[in-house]
């Protein structure tokens, strides 16, 4: 979505909550949008907000992923750990089951055929065929979801922080099933926030016995960082990419060879053919977005738009 269309959205929900919009700043709007009731702003299962350039946001850069390949952290940060779950897209996927979208598969397939100029190599990478069922077709987009938004966006911040004289930047992949998954299959995803449920141990005595050695060396690893800032690996950097992996089996550590083989990693490969440095932004955009957005019934008629022509019926 353009800056644009994020305020006219952000206008919209207002309005549901009976806030009057017209000829009024938006300090005041988003003043009294703070004042609401906590559950009628709930109640909008609002997604999304105001970006940059707009009145409330009146700033030139964007918040890409572009931008982060190049911004470099504060000199005073000696250290950081950049994760991201195998299964980010979990929410993308909860939100997408309580649309009524259906062809899941063949609007995705259309959407990468009118937006990208390899579309094939992307449905080959999650394997996505019009013979997809609905349910295993929202599975294999929201994966892709995961890569583009989430591993994109993990590596580029690393882009830009490998910048830094004076930062250490280590990357942690976490893949431990959520046990406490209800409309998922329980154990089976990594999903969005469970890597920070498990880390912090409110729900211990509700964690299957299985995975309570691996939580348990998670946690060890969080907290031995904490003291010395270092995790038992190499540092992240651009040419010798990175990563601690965390399973139910235990930690493993990925050097360069073995992380090259992981199917986001090739993603980011892709992305850069399609759009160089902005290639993520491009997929996220154009396709991912796009295919995320028009589940909405407000603006499903944008993906009408172009099934019939590049995704005809047999």
């Amino acid at each position: 979505m353009t800056p644009e269309e994020h305020h006219n959205e952000f206008l919209y929900q207002v309005e549901k909550l009976g806030i009057d919009t017209g000829d009024r700043s938006m300090r005041d709007i988003a003043i009294e949008v703070a004042d609401a009731p906590t559950e009628a702003i709930r109640g909008l299962n609002y997604c999304g907000a105001p970006c940059c350039p707009s009145e409330l946001i009146p700033e030139s850069d964007w918040a890409t992923m572009l931008q982060a390949r190049h911004t470099i952290p504060n000199a005073w940060l000696e250290s950081q750990i950049v994760c991201s779950s195998t299964y980010d897209g979990s929410m993308s996927h909860l939100v997408a089951m309580g649309q009524e979208r259906t062809q899941h598969a063949r609007v995705f397939i259309a959407i990468c055929r009118a937006k990208l100029n390899e579309p094939q190599s992307l449905l080959d990478m999650y394997h996505i065929s019009e013979d997809d069922d609905d349910a295993i077709a929202l599975e294999k987009i929201c994966q892709a979801v995961t890569d583009v938004g989430f591993y994109g966006a993990a590596v580029s911040g690393l882009l830009g922080a490998s910048q830094s004289p004076t930062t250490r930047n280590y990357l942690v992949l976490f893949d431990i099933g959520n046990p406490f998954a209800e409309l998922l299959e329980k154990g089976r995803f990594a999903t969005h926030t469970w890597d920070i449920v498990s880390l912090l141990g409110g729900y211990n005595d509700l964690v299957p016995e299985d995975l309570s050695k691996s939580i348990s060396e998670w946690r060890q690893m969080i907290l031995n960082y904490c003291h010395t800032g270092q995790l038992p690996c190499e540092t992240w950097r651009p040419l010798s990419q990175s990563a601690m992996l965390v399973r139910k089996d235990g930690i493993q550590h990925l050097d360069h060879t073995l992380l090259a083989q992981f199917r986001a990693q090739k993603l980011l490969q892709f992305a850069e053919r399609e759009g160089g440095e902005g290639g993520c932004d491009l997929l996220w955009e154009k396709v991912i977005r796009f295919f995320l957005r028009t589940g909405n019934p407000r603006y499903s008629h944008e993906a009408s738009a172009i099934i019939d022509q590049y995704c005809p019926k047999p």
